[in-house]
């Protein structure tokens, strides 16, 4: 995504382009694509110059909109995942007793992902 934030307004980049730059497998990078372009991130285009390019702005897509595009849940138990509110723990009989410190880290990964956007990681990251 940084690399495509680096691009932005350029036009797109073909997915094998993009894997050698990453150094990742093309047919992984495909499936990634493929969820990112469903989640409306990045966008796609057919034909020679055809590729993948961010569908926002960078300074409008942030970890958190990757994290669950890919993910689908912030969640670090299965318990928060499937809806569990305050104090409640619903994968066991017994409640769990760390349930309200899996809720507050879960709180704390949500706002840190909510809080960096590619846009910041294109800042940090170096080119390569």
């Amino acid at each position: 995504m940084v690399r495509l934030g680096r691009r932005y307004g350029s036009g797109p980049i073909s997915l094998a382009e993009l894997a050698e730059q990453e150094g990742l497998p093309l047919p992984y990078l495909e499936q990634i694509a493929g969820q990112l372009r469903r989640m409306g991130l990045v966008s796609s285009r057919m034909g020679v110059k055809g590729g993948y390019s961010l569908a926002r702005r960078p300074e409008q897509i942030t970890m958190a909109d990757i994290a669950l595009g890919l993910e689908g849940s912030l969640a670090p138990v299965s318990c928060l995942a499937a809806g569990g509110g305050p104090g409640e723990c619903t994968h066991a009989e017994t409640p769990c007793s760390a349930h309200g410190f899996w809720e507050r880290l879960q709180t704390t990964i949500t706002a840190t992902l909510q809080g960096v956007t590619v846009a910041d990681l294109m800042k940090e990251a170096q080119p390569a």
